[in-house]
């Protein structure tokens, strides 16, 4: 017999349980948490096949998707069907299992490019275990981010490539023809640099990544190995030797030797932290200052995805 303190458990449960999830499984999930344990055993099976109808149902969706994707890339890269090269069954596998159980579109670009790649005839990229093992534990986050960094540093090459450079023959004596020249360039080069700073400003506003509240957002790309804090340049003097003036004495050298030591440990301490935003920008001077950059197994995985 149910007494009253059972009844409001019992509605409670009804309550907690039931919202936003689909009511005949909501039943199953009830019945498990309140029917006698001689009938879990049934209401197990009646949860996993619902759950398996469902999931079945939402693969399947993934999945068709996740081909449109990659069969978008591949008219993209003008590649002939009738010449791709499938890769090993257990990579075939892992790719098609990773595209069904993607529902994000950020991660699913990702699957899709790397799949993509690896059925070109001429591509040179495998779907590769760590790469596998990677995406499988990207989040949505994690792979918007990934997107970003690669298209900055896509840019920023193709901007170094673009600038135009120029030096006259003498700086001691610049001719009026080449100081003009030379301020043709620089408004050139400004130009240029806009252009770069717009583009990747529009990226992060598109992945809305201009600003990150969530915390600990780049752990799992830093535990993974995708990502590092850039080096700090250190404006070091090498021009000569510690000892080479008669000048410089014994206490001096030890002086710059313990600033080296204490600027390592510096970097040490900020690789080792977690960065609180992606970037910082100075829109006057066209700039970004990007607190993380792809580690070399991070660049491999974006340019195996297709995504440099």
């Amino acid at each position: 017999m149910m007494n009253d303190g059972d009844e409001k458990r019992k509605n409670s449960l009804e309550i907690k349980n039931g919202r936003g999830i689909d009511a005949a499984l909501g039943d199953v999930i009830r019945g498990l948490l309140i029917k006698p344990a001689k009938e879990a055993g049934n209401l197990f099976s009646d949860g996993i096949g619902i759950l398996s109808d469902k999931m079945r149902r939402k693969r399947e969706k993934n999945f068709e998707l996740g081909m449109g994707s990659v069969r978008n890339t591949l008219e993209d890269d003008n590649v002939d069907m009738k010449d791709i090269t499938p890769p090993k069954e257990e990579e075939l596998y892992l790719l098609m299992n990773g595209l069904s159980l993607t529902d994000d579109w950020n991660v699913r670009k990702m699957w899709a490019g790397l799949f993509a790649k690896a059925l070109e005839p001429n591509s040179e990229v495998t779907a590769e275990r760590p790469f596998i093992s990677v995406l499988e534990s990207l989040s949505p986050m994690d792979a918007k981010v990934i997107d970003l960094l690669a298209f900055y540093q896509k840019t920023e090459s193709g901007l170094k490539e673009s600038f135009v450079k120029f030096e006259p023959k003498s700086y001691a004596k610049v001719t009026p023809e080449e100081k003009e020249l030379m301020n043709s360039v620089i408004e050139t080069n400004t130009a240029l640099r806009q252009e770069a700073f717009e583009a990747i400003h529009r990226r992060a506003e598109k992945l809305d990544l201009t600003s990150i509240s969530q915390p600990s957002w780049a752990e799992n790309l830093m535990r993974q190995g995708i990502i590092e804090r850039p080096p700090i340049k250190h404006f070091w003097n090498e021009s000569q030797t510690w000892f080479d003036k008669v000048e410089e004495n014994l206490a001096g050298a030890i002086r710059k030797l313990d600033n080296k030591f204490e600027q390592i440990e510096q970097d040490a301490k900020r690789n080792s932290t977690e960065p609180k935003q992606i970037f910082t920008s100075i829109p006057a001077a066209s700039q970004m200052q990007f607190e993380i950059q792809l580690t070399d197994f991070g660049k491999r995985l974006a340019e195996a995805c297709g995504l440099l």
